[in-house]
């Protein structure tokens, strides 16, 4: 019988031979073909053996990201939608007034739920009986669409419309939903009837132009996207489609231009490798991060050393300074390495764990594939970081590699000149044998005036080598933790973390120093007020990047590296598979926010995607799920102030306790905004009805 360990590690797909090591250095994680090759080698006895102990095999679709973010970065190529006459002209017959609104949306929910099934429409039925209040429903089918079940989060705002069809958030939402789906000529008369009643909202005039697109009318999209573009801008999915017009067109500077523009308000590697393929190339100004990154995240730069002496007195003085000091580092990095082996061993069981998790049956849950949101940005992020010169960081680090090269021979120099100097003052001194007092007082004070010049001229120049070593070092482990804090798992950064914190000791400890005796002890030692080098403690390297969605049937939590799901049990059987997890390839963000000037969406309309109102959050994602996703302050209000509604009946976006944590309740309001939809590539594509 084959070991059943190495059967397992093979599943593993490299979570211990593709593991910490691989992605520290930053090689190539294995494909999906590999992976599945990996699988199909195991022989039958293993696989028995697996599934008697209830091991399932994984979806590669999540595993894949759950890892690295990605698998290899291929994506299939998007189909050009063909211009659909029929459905064009259905949507542009149905024209809705008041009267007509809700006896419509009960005649698309019919046919959504005829094109779903019975099954299907009756647990959605079910979910939305479970909801308090329309407000309710409709967080059940953000909340549902954001774990994936695309098909649910139709059926249930579809139940939810039925109850209030005139709630502006809803009806876009819906549509947005429909147009994702592949059923746009059935979301156009709902666009067209918010268009009516809310112009120049952004939000809507982009859903529109979604919809004229997929259904492959261009002329029609291109009008509105240039609308939403004039309201807003950076409009992430507007200027997506935009790109995908232009590139058909063969403009591809233009493409390009409007990829940028893109990606400002919503990062995807996707986007990324295609302005690449434009020609074209992406920098730091490019992506943006909602929260600054921290230059000096362990607090390097706090921490103090001795001075370096100038004279001999000085030297007496700092030699006993630089000896407590450099003790007191090997004590603090033999706690650290202690530290160091425990996070090993940590690191060693999570990593174990949470790959038996992977492969247990319940994993197939479909829950969002994108655990590492961040890992791919902030990859892009520090790529970019010297913005048009991607060899500049290179180019630095050899050029600290020659200065110190350059440093021994510029001692030697000093020593082999103050050498000269010595012999030739000292030729005429007495010292020894026959000397009077007089004599050996005028050598020691020539001697110390010698040393003197040579501590002063030595211990300057390393001194200021010595930090520009440490300052580039100190730049380079700070970007570097920056970017693993997104890319790392939590144990295996603790890991990253206890090694920069044991390097960083030893490199402050190990700054040569020049020392010389004096020649003689003065009668009375002279105050010199010098100022000990205290070591300081490093800071803690705590995360900026948090979130937390409350979505009703569940949860969602970003912490910088991680996205944690939780979708409570009562509602597992309804998560379904012809979603994300198949043929179609769905690209959209949300908007999520809260004005209190805007606070009646019946009024006002659906929420907008420029909106500068107070805080708000804002969700990026495609078909291998959340790509980006973050709070962004509005011109009333600074990210970290403590916003928050007295009165709970109202949304609770803002902070609390926690000032980087943001709470989304069920009154928040939620703007969808649907991305390119791709021809044949929808859950309700072909749904038939007569809608009109």
């Amino acid at each position: 019988m084959k070991n059943l360990f190495l059967a397992v590690m093979i599943l593993f797909f490299g979570i211990l031979l593709f593991g910490s090591a691989q992605v520290l250095a930053q090689e190539r994680p294995p494909t999906k073909e590999e992976l599945e090759k990996m699988m199909q080698e195991l022989d039958p006895e293993a696989r028995e053996m697996m599934k008697k102990m209830g091991i399932g095999f994984p979806d590669l679709n999540k595993l894949g990201t759950a890892m690295s973010g990605s698998f290899d970065g291929s994506v299939e190529e998007s189909v050009f939608p063909k211009k659909d006459e029929v459905r064009i002209a259905a949507a542009k017959k149905t024209v809705l007034k008041g009267a007509d609104l809700a006896p419509y949306l009960a005649k698309v929910h019919s046919a959504v739920s005829s094109k779903m099934g019975s099954e299907a429409s009756n647990n959605a039925s079910e979910l939305f009986g479970m909801a308090g209040s329309p407000a309710e429903g409709a967080q059940i089918a953000n909340g549902l669409w954001m774990f994936g079940s695309t098909a649910y989060a139709i059926l249930v705002l579809g139940n939810t419309l039925q109850s209030d069809p005139n709630n502006p958030d809803y009806l876009n939402n819906y549509a947005a939903f429909l147009t994702m789906a592949g059923a746009e000529e059935a979301a156009l008369p709902i666009l067209k009837h918010l268009n009516t009643n809310y112009p120049k909202n952004s939000t809507v005039l982009n859903n529109m132009a979604q919809a004229w697109f997929g259904l492959g009318d261009i002329p029609e999209a291109e009008a509105y996207i240039d609308s939403a573009l004039m309201l807003n801008p950076g409009h992430s999915q507007a200027n997506l489609t935009k790109s995908v017009i232009e590139e058909k067109k063969g403009n591809k500077t233009e493409a390009a231009k409007a990829l940028k523009e893109s990606i400002k308000s919503g990062y995807s590697p996707e986007k990324e490798e295609k302005i690449k393929d434009l020609g074209h190339q992406v920098t730091g100004k490019d992506i943006t991060w909602t929260t600054e990154l921290n230059e000096d995240p362990l607090g390097f730069g706090h921490m103090n050393w001795p001075d370096y002496p100038m004279n001999v007195q000085e030297s007496e003085y700092f030699e006993g300074e630089w000896e407590a000091y450099r003790a007191e580092i090997t004590k603090l990095s033999a706690r650290y390495q202690q530290q160091f082996a425990l996070a090993q061993n940590e690191y060693a069981i999570k990593i174990q764990e949470r790959a038996m998790e992977m492969l247990n049956p319940q994993s197939n849950l479909h829950l969002p594939k994108k655990q590492m949101v961040f890992s791919s940005k902030i990859a892009a992020k520090m790529e970019y970081y010297d913005q048009e010169n991607p060899d500049l960081e290179l180019q630095r680090y050899e050029e600290q590699l020659a200065n110190r090269d350059k440093l021994e021979e510029m001692l030697r120099e000093i020593e082999d000149r103050h050498g000269l100097i010595y012999r030739e003052a000292m030729k005429n001194i007495r010292d020894g044998e026959g000397s009077t007092d007089a004599d050996r007082k005028a050598y020691c004070q020539t001697k110390d005036n010698l040393n003197n010049n040579l501590l002063r001229e030595s211990n300057t120049l390393l001194r200021d080598e010595n930090k520009k070593w440490i300052d580039y070092w100190r730049f380079a482990m700070s970007r570097r933790l920056n970017y693993l804090q997104y890319s790392l798992w939590p144990e295996e950064f603790e890991l990253e973390k206890l090694r920069a914190m044991i390097t960083w000791l030893g490199m402050i400890s190990g700054q040569e120093v020049r020392f010389a005796s004096p020649c003689e002890v003065p009668e009375e030692e002279e105050e010199l007020g010098l100022v000990s080098g205290k070591l300081g403690d490093f800071y803690d390297m705590t995360c900026k990047e948090k979130s937390e969605m409350n979505l009703i049937i569940g949860s969602v939590t970003i912490e910088c590296n991680k996205m944690t799901t939780q979708l409570d049990s009562k509602f597992f059987k309804y998560t379904v598979k012809e979603n994300m997890d198949t043929d179609q390839i769905i690209q959209g963000s949300v908007e999520i926010g809260l004005d209190w000037d805007l606070a009646k969406a019946s009024e006002l309309g659906p929420v907008k995607a420029e909106l500068k109102g107070e805080l708000y959050g804002f969700v990026e994602f495609d078909g291998n799920g959340v790509t980006d996703i973050g709070v962004k302050a509005g011109a009333k209000v600074a990210v970290g102030s403590n916003f928050i509604s007295e009165d709970t009946n109202k949304a609770t976006l803002g902070f609390v306790d926690d000032k980087s944590v943001t709470l989304i309740g069920a009154e928040a309001r939620w703007g969808w905004n649907s991305g390119p939809s791709m021809e044949g590539k929808g859950i309700l594509q072909g749904m038939t009805t007569k809608i009109n």
